[in-house]
């Protein structure tokens, strides 16, 4: 983008939003044809093209719109006052990691074409001169960087494109100097790396150096397979010498940490992985350092190898690229098994569990929270909890599916929409039926109910959902002990009242019944037997009141149940 006239896209988008700067062009077709692409992709968006003109004079540039279209316009055009200033001022600046990171991100296209790192850019006259042999891949990656920088600094793109033309032409320079000049370090390919290192550090002690030695090096290889090999084997072959060997492991880690940044780079080192859930095992082993899990088996070689690397935890910056692609990848919208909920469940639960516990400042608990929230809020899409509970025997067998869903969820909101979940089954046809009038005797089936809320009351729903949940199974228990007279039986007989007391307590105590109005039946009938005990005098002799003595005990179990559950 040279001259002094180009064109910037503005847009906005909807009366809300603020007007942000799309894109500049040289062309005005160009210009236009985008807008226009925004405005017909975007109902309530407007869109506005100027000309910027650089005016000698002013030394400032001149804008006039050349296309407006959609709502809103676009306002009073100000100038731009803001100065274009570049954080990357020499070429010894691009060699920051910002800035390779910068270069990866607009490069990664032709960088993967071509199985290099930006570091080795930097460094390698044959790389520069096969990049601006490549046509517009600068070009267009110096527009980016432009545009974005313009966008932040509320500065003219023109500017920019200035700068980083210069500061690039600048860098490309060194890298073809150094090369016509031999005026860095060259070793024969099977000098050790050990050798190299400490004579560089020993002479100059110039990363520069070092970096373009090792740039030299890979310059063999042609795959990021194999660069990882030889990358792997440099760090076994670093100095002794304390200095020397911190000094060569630094450039090392940030070599490989380049490498599989790039997603062919990372799929080079963890090798091809069957679904999502793999490639996150495959990751937190890495981060961990776990080189013998079972995960890592079939991966190739260099998996295991980084992963004993990082054990030491002196690969910081892989660590750091690791983590950042695990939070990347948990954070997509892909099934971790495409093919079993079942399964994406336990694998959520086992990667939740062991990312916590290795959690720190490059993988922080609250990004991991946030993370796994996400993930827990697709699996209780619709589709997903009906491919989840197809094939269950019965109700109850959803129910209890769907309860131990809760525990591999996280955040309030999802544990609520999963009792929503939960509500719909006990509260229909199938689900009454199943219990009231279904197989097995009363009392087991008021027991599995019993067992369902006691764990609703242990989870973590938010409390309105929990009682409501815990009322819902009492209520389906009371139709059952209403449907089989199951409490009238225990009460018939020509049994001692106090016998018949103790009776429906502990059906209420021994977990046999729901909590509520179910337990509630049973403690009032109790109390009945209880008063005409009294009544007829059998609480007087001593076995009436060792009766009395296991009667009050089970009162005030209830009565704690009771409380807890409160």
């Amino acid at each position: 983008m040279t001259g002094k006239i180009h064109y910037e896209v503005f847009f906005k988008k909807n009366r809300k939003a603020g007007w942000a700067l799309q894109e500049a062009f040289t062309d005005r077709d160009s210009a236009i044809k985008l807008a226009s692409g925004l405005v017909a992709k975007n109902k309530d968006g407007s869109v506005r093209v100027t000309k910027e003109k650089y005016d000698e004079a002013t030394r400032s540039f001149r804008a006039v719109p050349v296309y407006e279209a959609g709502a809103e316009k676009y306002g009073a055009i100000d100038e731009k006052s803001s100065e274009a200033r570049l954080p990357c001022l020499t070429p010894d600046d691009l060699s920051k990691p910002h800035a390779r990171d910068t270069i990866r991100r607009v490069l990664t296209s032709w960088l993967e074409r071509v199985q290099a790192v930006p570091m080795e850019l930097l460094h390698r006259a044959d790389l520069v001169e096969n990049l601006e042999a490549s046509g517009t891949e600068l070009q267009h990656a110096v527009q980016k960087v432009a545009v974005a920088s313009a966008r932040e600094n509320d500065a003219n793109v023109q500017s920019f494109v200035k700068q980083l033309n210069e500061l690039v032409q600048k860098a490309l320079g060194r890298v073809y100097k150094d090369a016509r000049d031999k005026r860095l370090p060259s070793y024969p390919k099977k000098t050790p790396f050990k050798e190299i290192a400490s004579d560089i550090f020993s002479k100059d002690k110039r990363p520069y150096s070092l970096r373009a030695a090792m740039a030299d090096r890979l310059s063999h290889e042609r795959k990021f397979a194999d660069k990882l090999e030889v990358l792997l084997d440099m760090s076994d072959a670093l100095p002794e010498d304390a200095e020397a060997r911190a000094f060569a492991l630094a450039e090392v880690d940030a070599y490989i940490a380049e490498v599989i940044s790039f997603d062919a780079g990372r799929e080079a080192m963890m090798g091809p992985c069957k679904d999502l859930g793999e490639t996150l095992e495959r990751l937190a082993c890495l981060f961990d350092g776990d080189h013998s899990a079972d995960a890592l088996s079939l991966a190739p070689s260099a998996a295991k190898r980084l992963a004993k690397k990082i054990k030491t935890r002196e690969f910081e910056a892989c660590r750091s690229v690791i983590a950042s692609q695990l939070l990347k990848e948990l954070e997509r919208p892909g099934r971790l098994r495409p093919t079993s909920v079942r399964d994406e469940v336990r694998l959520a639960r086992d990667l939740a569990a062991r990312l916590v516990i290795v959690a720190d400042s490059l993988l922080p608990a609250d990004a991991l929270i946030k993370a796994f929230t996400a993930r827990s809020a697709r699996l209780l899409q619709t589709d997903t909890i009906d491919e989840y509970l197809r094939h269950a025997r019965d109700p109850n067998e959803e129910i209890e599916r769907l309860l131990a869903l809760e525990e591999n969820l996280v955040g309030e909101t999802n544990k609520g929409k999963l009792a929503s979940y939960v509500r719909g089954v006990i509260g229909n046809a199938r689900a009454e039926s199943h219990y009231v009038r279904g197989e097995g005797q009363p009392l087991e089936r008021l027991a599995v109910l019993t067992a369902h809320q006691a764990r609703v009351m242990r989870g973590t729903y938010p409390k309105k959902d929990k009682l409501e949940l815990a009322a819902s199974f009492d209520t389906l228990g009371m139709k059952i002990i209403d449907e089989s007279k199951i409490l009238n039986m225990v009460e018939a007989g020509d049994r001692p009242a106090l016998d018949k007391a103790m009776g429906l307590l502990r059906l209420a105590t021994a977990g046999a019944l729901p909590m509520g109005h179910c337990c509630g039946d049973a403690q009032a009938r109790a109390i009945r037997h209880l008063k005409a005990a009294v009544a007829h005098s059998e609480t007087l002799s001593d076995e009436g009141r060792a009766k009395l003595k296991g009667i009050q005990m089970l009162m005030k179990q209830l009565d704690a149940a009771k409380q807890q559950a409160a």
